[in-house]
């Protein structure tokens, strides 16, 4: 493209945090209407990029030029008003306004004059017809789906002029129908002409978004790439720094006694009449589309959610647990799909989130054995390669691949037969992936059932032995991996 048409040009932007670099000279620029995806292991300094552009944060040396202008020494509000907004992966809406109270906040005056609440309604109206979108404009947000939050933040920035939108993370909490609709609106934005930059760890989403890849590796740029000179692999690669030649490892292990059996199972409204058996040493996965009822047949079986009919069995024996509580005395363990809602307790340090729920095991009289607690969450987070800035770190400061590591170390406390893990590597990584993939192998190897519930097709298809496929609530078919493709797991969840 020619010079004259480059949006932003990042010249040697450097940044240092108490003496530790962040970034190292970087250099980026970036056309009108393109969409550029920026990918990078956590912690490799996409978001500190992301804050230098919006001036959130100065770099240490370095220039950063908009327009052919540099913005060196402007705030936030000038830099927003000069066309970049930036979509976070924490959403910046307020939940008790409304969506067109959202879309015009702290823009209430328009010439000179304030706009009333029926202008606010009639321009975002207005806005949303332009692009067809069905969202109440006097909704709250709080009574929104994750989804129509998100468009409702780009609308935001549509409707600042934005020339430039920064997008961190922007399809982690979509589902798969939701992320189509999101493909069409950047393509839409793209054809207006508006450039966007957008994170993400989801390899098919990169290539299939994008115009551009960008690498960032321990803070330097490793390459600006088209996609027609990388793959998935090769950009892995450059992103970890070294030759990965399968990144899903591979384990060969014995399938053994049957662990868990599941006949005539139901839960009102969300499954019916599923029915399968889960051996050890194997992992069977369950596909289905997000709704479809998968996470709710692992929550049956960890006493999450209550069965409606059907029997379940562990060993032989019947099983019904009332409660998680029940489930992990008979060996089950349970890794949730959202670790924020479901997982971690961001106040609490590394060893208290690793033992939370297990404390009957420390108990001394009426007190809790502190030392021992401490040793043995110590060893597990060396044993899963946890990283942590020094002891008794708050888990809400760590990568999220490091907070995963820090459930399954939870799960693992407790040695459990049979493991559920639902969506284990959502929102992390690749290299933390890849980690929790040789992990679940090693498990897998030691005799461990698990059960695996993805909607990453590629994921599921490589780790599981067997597939089975939800729809609606309905099981609809039962895979080996020999037969298990995308295509026909994808026929069978569509029906």
């Amino acid at each position: 493209m020619a010079e004259q048409d480059c949006l932003l040009k990042i010249k040697g932007i450097s940044l240092a945090f108490s003496g530790t670099p962040i970034l190292k000279s970087v250099d980026l620029s970036l056309y009108q209407g393109e969409i550029h995806a920026l990918v990078g292991e956590n912690g490799a300094g996409k978001s500190s990029l992301f804050k230098c552009i919006l001036g959130i944060i100065s770099p240490s040396q370095g220039e950063i030029i908009f327009l052919n202008e540099s913005l060196s020494g402007y705030s936030i509000r000038d830099i927003l008003r000069k066309g970049i907004s930036m979509i976070h992966q924490e959403l910046m809406l307020i939940p008790e306004l409304t969506v067109a109270e959202n879309i015009f906040l702290g823009r209430e005056t328009a010439q000179g004059k304030r706009m009333g609440l029926s202008e606010i309604n009639q321009a975002t109206t207005d806005l949303f017809r332009e692009y067809d979108l069905d969202i109440l404009v006097g909704a709250f947000v709080k009574d929104l789906s994750i989804a129509h939050q998100q468009i409702i933040e780009i609308m935001r920035s549509v409707s600042q002029k934005a020339r430039l939108i920064l997008m961190d993370e922007p399809t982690s909490s979509l589902t798969e129908k939701e992320v189509v609709f999101f493909r069409q609106l950047i393509f839409r934005l793209k054809s207006e002409g508006i450039s966007i930059v957008f994170t993400s760890h989801k390899m098919d989403e990169v290539f299939d978004f994008s115009d551009k890849i960008s690498v960032l590796r321990d803070g330097e740029m490793v390459g600006t790439f088209s996609k027609a000179e990388v793959d998935p692999m090769s950009l892995v690669q450059k992103m970890v720094g070294r030759e990965m030649k399968d990144f899903y490892p591979k384990a060969l292990s014995e399938v053994g006694q049957a662990i868990i059996r599941v006949n005539d199972l139901s839960c009102a409204p969300h499954f019916e009449h599923v029915n399968f058996t889960l051996h050890s040493g194997e992992v069977l996965g369950l596909s289905g589309l997000v709704g479809a009822g998968r996470s709710d047949i692992g929550q049956v079986l960890f006493g999450v959610k209550k069965k409606t009919s059907g029997t379940m069995q562990l060993k032989g024996q019947e099983y019904n647990p009332g409660n998680p509580s029940e489930a992990l005395r008979a060996g089950l363990g349970y890794l949730g799909e959202d670790r924020k809602e479901m997982g971690i307790i961001p106040e609490m340090n590394i060893t208290e989130n690793m033992s939370l729920g297990l404390l009957d095991a420390y108990r001394k009289f009426l007190f809790i054995d502190q030392e021992k607690e401490s040793l043995d969450a110590a060893e597990m987070q060396s044993r899963l390669s946890v990283h942590s800035a020094k002891e008794g770190q708050r888990i809400q400061n760590l990568s999220g691949g490091n907070q995963q590591k820090v459930l399954f170390g939870r799960i693992l406390l407790n040695n459990p037969e049979v493991l559920i893990l639902d969506e284990p590597t959502r929102g992390i990584d690749v290299m933390s992936k890849f980690e929790i993939y040789t992990l679940i192998l090693a498990l897998k190897k030691q005799g461990k059932a698990i059960l695996l519930i993805s909607s990453d097709l590629p994921e599921l298809l490589a780790m599981s032995d067997r597939v089975i496929v939800i729809s609606k609530g309905k099981q609809m078919a039962e895979l080996s991996r020999d037969n298990a493709s995308p295509e026909k797991v994808l026929e069978f969840s569509l029906h």
